[in-house]
């Protein structure tokens, strides 16, 4: 088949112009042209004669941009006499581009359609495409969601960091191949074909995360109801246990709320099992980086984690602030959180290397020693504590939080010694399969992402 070459397009030269240095060629019938010479570039709207100031159109900020289905979800009806001024302009049919940096980079990208009046307004961080009569909506839309078209528009990028934009320059003289309209239209048909069959795939792969999710909260609601694991008639039951270490069990806490436990197993407050339960150093300004004393922020503790990397440094000497220096097995508990949910979660130091200091946005618990820290760390991220301290939080300036007082209180499900080690086992086999099948589905997903990538790249080339 005959192929036209592709000029190279940094300023607005004749697409007809010849390169040695094109980077592929195009079939018989096809052309290079460019963005600017295949649609009005952020054309000038004049406000519509048949509407009134009230009359309702649609407005799309840049959330309303889906960058995984390029659709516009959700667009918020508003009067156009309210939102004419000041916000992009584009009318059914247009192409709309994110300019902007991360959206840019992340495909956010759509076709306007549908819209009320077929008008819309938008956020001013869109370029607007609007084809003219021998080019397809379609065509410009799949063009820019290529990630090779990304990868240079990130290139051509001006501002500030975090205040990136592609140039309109850029849009305006960037290279596209235009096939024959008829062509474009089959060319088109073919990728939404296909893209249906990767859609699909890629929406049974988005499943997978929740259904990972629930799944762990099933073993651990499973382990603490005792139907993970096998009963041994050797084992120690916990209340002997409690009584070898001079603590009580549920004669100090209500259980008639509480679900039944397994036989050998009992009911105690969290505090029974602990030697220590203390607020972490208060600092004002730590900084950012070395020298100093390591402290976490209570951004590091997430259910059952603690990042001993999420740090910031304290100027002092580590023997005026010792008392909060941290061990392999303490419990870490947020004691703050704008968000609920992240409130009395609970994290288990592991492999410290250095003196790490807890901020007083962080509760350190110390488990006395005959109770295993992994399975209250795993109990902890249970629904029964959780109630317990979403109940019990209190909400002050924004932030929410719970006291110390009210997380010693917290009963917990004690089971026997050796059990507590099989539970932890069992658990940990478990979510280690789970991680196995999250990292699966991550490489899945990425494939997925290239297939979709392969299948514009092969269109733009004539070759599919």
């Amino acid at each position: 088949m005959a192929r036209s070459r592709r000029p190279t397009v940094n300023s607005r030269q004749s697409p007809d112009s010849e390169t040695s240095d094109a980077p592929y060629e195009l079939p018989d019938g096809w052309t290079w042209t460019t963005i600017g010479d295949a649609c009005s570039v952020n054309p000038a709207m004049k406000f519509p004669e048949q509407l009134s100031e009230d009359s309702p159109v649609h407005f799309v900020p840049m959330a309303a941009v889906d960058d995984v289905t390029g659709a516009i979800t959700a667009p918020q009806p508003r009067p156009i006499g309210e939102v004419w001024k000041g916000y992009k302009r584009f009318q059914d049919g247009d192409v709309i581009f994110a300019r902007i940096t991360p959206c840019m980079e992340n495909g956010k990208a759509a076709i306007a359609k549908n819209l009320l009046n077929r008008i819309g307004l938008g956020s001013t961080e869109f370029h607007v495409l609007r084809p003219s009569d021998n080019v397809l909506a379609e065509w410009v839309y799949h063009f820019v969601r290529q990630q090779s078209f990304r990868n240079e528009a990130a290139r051509a990028m001006t501002g500030t960091a975090g205040q990136l934009r592609v140039p309109a320059d850029f849009v305006v003289q960037a290279a596209v191949p235009l096939p024959p309209l008829p062509e474009q239209r089959r060319i088109v048909a073919k990728i939404k074909s296909l893209f249906a069959e990767s859609r699909t795939a890629h929406d049974g792969l988005e499943r997978v995360p929740a259904l990972i999710k629930r799944f762990r909260q099933s073993v651990l609601a499973a382990a603490f109801r005792g139907e993970l694991t096998e009963r041994d008639p050797i084992d120690e039951p916990a209340s002997t246990l409690l009584a070898r270490l001079g603590k009580s069990d549920t004669n100090q806490i209500e259980t008639h709320d509480l679900p039944k436990l397994p036989e050998g197993w009992a009911w105690v407050r969290f505090e029974e099992l602990l030697t220590e339960l203390k607020n972490g150093h208060f600092s004002k300004a730590p900084a950012f980086e070395p020298p100093g004393i390591p402290i976490l922020r209570v951004s590091s503790v997430r259910s059952r984690l603690v990042d001993l990397n999420d740090r910031r440094y304290l100027r002092e000497k580590l023997d005026k602030v010792a008392n909060y220096q941290l061990r392999d097995g303490d419990l870490l508990f947020t004691r703050y959180n704008g968000s609920l949910d992240l409130v009395g979660v609970c994290g288990m130091v592991r492999g410290l290397k250095e003196p790490i200091l807890h901020p007083d946005k962080l509760i350190r618990a110390r488990v006395t020693e005959g109770i295993s820290p992994e399975y209250l760390e795993l109990y902890f991220a249970t629904r029964v504590p959780r109630n317990i301290i979403e109940d019990k939080a209190k909400s002050s300036a924004g932030q929410t939080g719970i006291s110390g007082q009210d997380l010693r209180r917290v009963p917990v499900a004690l089971a026997p010694l050796a059990e507590q080690r099989r539970i932890v086992t069992k658990i940990e086999a478990l979510f280690a399969q789970a991680d196995a099948i999250e990292r699966a589905v991550a490489i899945a997903r990425q494939r997925a992402d290239k297939i979709d990538q392969a299948i514009l790249a092969r269109a733009f080339r004539g070759e599919l």
